[in-house]
């Protein structure tokens, strides 16, 4: 996404884009390079100039001065988003780095004193208050034409704003319902984009933004200035698409009721085999358990012993889900554990099982409950406490309370150094909403990701907490430091951070 804007033409920019193509993995170190050239409209450059890119998290930065022929260049990593200043310039500006070994070269012409012209068309606050009585007097909704841009009267109070729509295969977005709000006013205005997947439109000037979907509210924010002149604005924007956003709903509301059909034909086929072995349900867990430990069979996802083997995480509180579908991971955490409990004196878990015998209408976001906390002691309590859980877990819906196991967990632990969390990458974070609750980096081993895919859900944990993403194959450290429009590859497929959410691009 790329937003310029200008006024009473006191600046051009041109952008140029060289790309060297390259299989791209976030999990690499990878570089592309930003080069700048600041050059004077009326002739020459602007040397010795502070240019500064800031990362869209404010965790990073990069300064440089312009040479004598107004040229910056940065050595950034790829495919991140930044804020640009400049400190003879007084626009808002971003920039995103290419794929590795890519180049992008910008050239910003402005005029030399762009700040006093910013002061020469601020607006007095009797012309604020003029134009805010004037925007009043709208209609809460336009409906926007289909066809022609029609001037409205009074122009001096509006900004023109034109946006265009990319799916995710980078063409127009065609026919898209939109609903542009102002946040502080209430004015909305709704339509639909163009051929071209255009939105153009007049914006009250003085105001915050809002561009919303029917499926992503408040995708995008940005603002207009209270400025006297002619303003105009551009932005490319990348989404997926209401069409295409319900194709992918109804493909994994369809998947979710294979899964809770299969879990509840293991269910009757436990419940079998505990009534032939005539022992209750936890006795039945603990047998399973058991013959884990002594077989030497290996478990074709042995994604629990790899993880936990190839990480040295030091004093862990681990939180496992142990629902249905976690039977054949439990078994492994509990080999690993018999194999290395003398090593680990300080271990903790939290266990969870979406709710006890609860039925799904009885579980509430933050109150479902079904959480265990156990500290590291002897290999037969570890076992009983599984078995206890795992015992009390009734079935039900394949989402799981994973967020309140995380918060309530980290409350019941004592002080721990790394937190572990070993998950069901086929079952969907029912409290995801509970994320903004959470701040602390989780280390997430996915369980029965061996299609290659990863669910949204613990991606999105990963990115927001600061933590780590771990398969069997990768440990995937640097989704902490990604930021919006950033792509990432994890087992051949491609994710990318769009309106704040990963959203699946490709697979390779």
């Amino acid at each position: 996404m790329k937003t310029t804007r200008f006024t009473s033409g006191s600046f051009r920019i041109a952008l140029f884009f060289i790309s060297f193509w390259s299989t791209f993995s976030f999990g690499q170190d990878c570089t592309s390079r930003l080069t700048y050239q600041l050059t004077n409209i009326k002739g020459g450059f602007y040397a010795n100039q502070t240019v500064t890119l800031i990362s869209k998290d404010g965790a990073t930065k990069f300064e440089q001065k312009s040479d004598p022929k107004g040229f910056v260049n940065f050595d950034v990593p790829c495919e991140m988003a930044f804020d640009l200043k400049i400190s003879n310039y007084t626009r808002d500006e971003e920039a995103i780095s290419g794929k590795e070994g890519s180049q992008i070269r910008q050239t910003l012409t402005y005029e030399p004193n762009m700040k006093e012209k910013d002061a020469l068309f601020a607006m007095s606050e009797t012309e604020k208050t003029t134009l805010n009585k004037a925007i009043a007097a709208l209609p809460d909704t336009t409906n926007l034409p289909a066809g022609l841009l029609k001037t409205p009267p009074h122009i001096e109070n509006y900004e023109l704003m034109s946006i265009k729509l990319k799916d995710l295969n980078n063409g127009p977005l065609i026919n898209e319902d939109f609903v542009i709000s102002g946040v502080n006013r209430k004015k909305n205005f709704k339509g639909k984009t163009s051929k071209t997947g255009e939105i153009q439109l007049y914006i009250p000037k003085g105001d915050d933004y809002t561009l919303n979907f029917k499926y992503h509210k408040a995708y995008k924010k940005f603002d207009s200035e209270f400025k006297n002149g002619t303003i105009n604005s551009r932005m490319e924007i990348t989404y997926m698409g209401s069409k295409e956003y319900e194709k992918r709903k109804k493909e994994e509301e369809e998947r979710i009721k294979a899964e809770e059909k299969r879990l509840a034909e293991e269910k009757l086929a436990f419940e079998k085999y505990c009534k032939e072995r005539k022992v209750s349900l936890e006795e039945g867990y603990k047998l399973k358990l058991k013959e884990a430990e002594s077989s030497s069979a290996q478990n074709d996802d042995d994604v629990v012993t790899v993880v936990l083997n190839r990480n040295k995480w030091t004093e862990k509180l681990i939180v496992c889900d142990l629902t249905g579908s976690m039977d054949p991971y439990a078994s492994q955490l509990s080999v690993w554990y018999q194999l290395n409990h003398k090593k680990e004196p300080n271990l903790q878990f939290v266990f969870f099982n979406d709710g006890d015998s609860k039925n799904d209408s009885e579980k509430k976001i933050g109150s479902t409950g079904g959480i265990y906390y156990q500290k590291s002691s002897t290999l037969d309590s570890l076992i009983h406490i599984m078995s206890f859980v795992r015992s009390r877990g009734s079935g039900g819906d394949c989402a799981e309370n994973n967020m309140e196991a995380l918060i309530k967990g980290v409350q019941k632990a004592k002080p721990y150094k790394e937190l572990v969390m070993i998950v069901d990458n086929n079952a969907p974070v029912k409290d995801i909403s509970l994320l903004n609750q959470f701040h602390k980096p989780v280390h997430i081993i996915l369980c029965g990701a061996t299609s290659g895919e990863v669910l949204s859900d613990y991606l999105l944990i990963a990115w927001k907490t600061k933590g780590t993403i771990h398969t069997i194959e990768e440990d995937i450290s640097k989704i902490a430091s990604m930021s919006e429009g950033q792509s990432i590859q994890i087992g051949g497929y491609t994710y990318k951070i769009l309106g704040g959410e990963f959203v699946r691009i490709t697979k390779t």
